[in-house]
């Protein structure tokens, strides 16, 4: 059963990377009641093209180095390049209980069981479908909180 959830943490970590890279900064619909919020200005509970549009442009235009008004394939490249080597970074900080640049079965472990007593709430060895809601509430409300980048911002 251990196994099994180190497994599943594992590779849910691997698909979590992926998907960063996947998504980059592709102008799209938020999927998020608090991305949606965020761009709700005038909070009427609807996204017109004005709030939508304006800093969809300006997080992709991002991608151009340059400042010639295109991005190119080379520029993407780059910043997907600098998001790989951000987000392994992030993983062996968290991870890497040695710092040796290797992540072991032990280590990962480990990592684990600070996940598992992180969202076990009430400390009773099983992690409900609140207690991990409560606790994704809490992460992302931290990670909203913690300064970002300059790259990471709007």
């Amino acid at each position: 059963m251990h196994k099994t959830i180190a497994f599943l943490a594992a590779t849910a970590a691997l698909a979590g990377a992926f998907a960063i890279v996947a998504t980059a900064r592709e102008p799209g619909i938020p999927g998020s009641e608090r991305l949606f919020n965020r761009l709700d200005k005038n909070n009427d509970d609807r996204l017109g093209l004005d709030e939508l549009k304006p800093k969809s442009q300006r997080r992709f235009m991002r991608l151009d180095t340059d400042k010639d008004g295109t991005v190119t394939s080379a520029e993407i490249d780059t910043w997907l390049q600098a998001l790989a080597e951000r987000r392994k970074q992030r993983i062996l900080d968290r991870m890497d209980g040695n710092g040796d640049g290797a992540v072991t079965r032990a280590e990962v472990a480990s990592y684990i069981d600070g996940l598992f007593a992180a969202a076990d709430a009430n400390a009773d060895g099983g992690v409900t479908i609140d207690e991990a809601r409560a606790y994704h509430v809490a992460k992302r409300k931290k990670n909203a909180d913690a300064p970002k980048a300059e790259t990471e911002q709007d």
